[in-house]
């Protein structure tokens, strides 16, 4: 038996990644080949079947939509962390500090790839930390994502050590509660969002590509969306962001991985304030 189990040949990827492509958008490239066998070699094994062809076709035969699901959970990255890429924080907490000398006091914020749960809920404290009053503002957080599983993660907020990194002690006091619960590996210690600021955020299955935008609220201040173009290809990713800068108020932000960059956009719609971060004109 060879590493995994299973071998996958180009036509059987072929297959996968014009389906996957089909339904949720997401392109998977040739070179990604061996991260699929790789990562979808125990689904294969759970489901006791023997072939990636097999599995292709309990895929296309699946009514219920749960497989493609369960294939995206697998095949997505789901890397986050608490106030990921700093200089962006850096950057909000002087715009923090404009919006607060004008009347209007309500934010809509979107995280619209919100993995498991890290990135609102550190929009969440930012805000409460920055603002001088942050009782007297409407704040409300829309988190999405595409993975049913991760989402769950996020609902539950619950953390390990490892998982909240570097924070501060006084912020760990002030926004989470230790939880020192069963795990298959016996009692391990978790940090738990506290119910103040869960209640800030609410959580939905959304699909970028295909979802219905108009189910959505009409505008946001500031749609974040870090770590997300690496999975579409050029002319899904143009059609992901019109939609999304299409929610975003004018003057609104739009965050993005550092990584990544829309130089390709040309209608002049989103305006580089500085690296990946884009204000709608």
């Amino acid at each position: 038996m060879k590493m995994s189990g299973y071998e996958i040949s180009k036509s059987e990827f072929k297959s996968l990644s014009e389906f996957v492509y089909k339904e949720v958008g997401i392109h998977l490239a040739e070179h990604k080949i061996m991260l699929v066998r790789s990562r979808l070699s125990k689904r294969l094994r759970d489901l006791n079947l023997d072939s990636f062809n097999a599995y292709f076709e309990y895929l296309s035969n699946d009514d219920t939509g749960e497989e493609i699901i369960m294939l995206i959970n697998e095949i997505s990255t789901n890397v986050t962390s608490f106030f990921r890429e700093q200089s962006q924080w850096d950057f909000l907490e002087h715009e923090i500090k404009k919006i607060e000398l004008k009347d209007k006091k309500t934010l809509r914020i979107w995280s619209a790839a919100c993995s498991s749960g890290q990135e609102p809920y550190t929009i969440a404290i930012f805000l409460l930390s920055t603002l001088k009053n942050p009782q007297s503002w409407d704040i409300k957080i829309l988190a999405t994502d595409i993975s049913e599983e991760i989402l769950k993660k996020a609902i539950d907020g619950l953390y390990t050590e490892q998982e909240i990194g570097a924070l501060p002690k006084v912020m760990l006091q002030k926004y989470f509660d230790k939880r020192n619960i069963s795990t298959k590996n016996g009692m391990q210690l978790f940090y738990e969002i506290k119910p103040f600021i869960k209640a800030m955020v609410t959580f939905r299955s959304f699909n970028l590509v295909y979802g219905d935008y108009s189910i959505l609220p009409p505008r946001f201040d500031k749609i974040f969306c870090r770590n997300v173009m690496i999975y579409f290809d050029k002319e899904t990713k143009n059609a992901v962001v019109n939609n999304l800068s299409t929610k975003l108020l004018k003057n609104g932000l739009f965050f993005i991985g550092h990584s990544e960059s829309l130089v390709t956009m040309k209608d002049g719609t989103l305006k580089l304030e500085q690296p990946s971060i884009y204000r709608k004109q």
